[in-house]
């Protein structure tokens, strides 16, 4: 809405039917999809290079919480990134205490953190809940 192009990275592959009506959604409001996996270093850089991506906002979550850490590292590669989010949206995770079945992401969010900190990239996280 704000007239700066936006770009969705989706996994190749077929799409579960809710997130699929969100891609299109987001793509009839103009975005720009394109495909790929976040763990392929070689491409991020390309993909943030060849678009001039300068702010990149992760939403990865669950298994896929340390391929943010390659993200990270390609966008400290291309040197343009101005804002880097990781995936937080939720408990401060350098604030929590938690147990199992939790303590397991939130030690890996963690580790996103102290990536992103050590990266020199411009970063924010967002912590929304508690």
């Amino acid at each position: 809405d704000a007239g700066q192009p936006t770009y969705v990275l989706v996994r190749p592959g077929p799409l579960d039917p809710s997130k699929a009506d969100i891609i299109k959604a987001l793509k009839d409001r103009g975005a720009i999809i394109l495909h790929g996996v976040i763990s392929d270093k070689a491409l991020m850089e390309k993909l943030l290079r060849e678009h001039e991506i300068e702010v990149v906002i992760s939403a990865v979550g669950g298994g896929t919480i340390l391929d943010q850490i390659t993200l990270v590292e390609a966008s400290q590669a291309v040197g343009t990134i101005k804002r880097f989010l990781p995936s937080e949206f939720g408990h401060d995770v350098d604030r929590a205490d938690p147990v199992e079945p939790g303590l397991t992401m939130y030690l890996e969010k963690r580790r996103v953190r102290r990536c992103v900190e050590k990266s020199g990239v411009p970063y924010t996280y967002i912590c929304c809940n508690s």
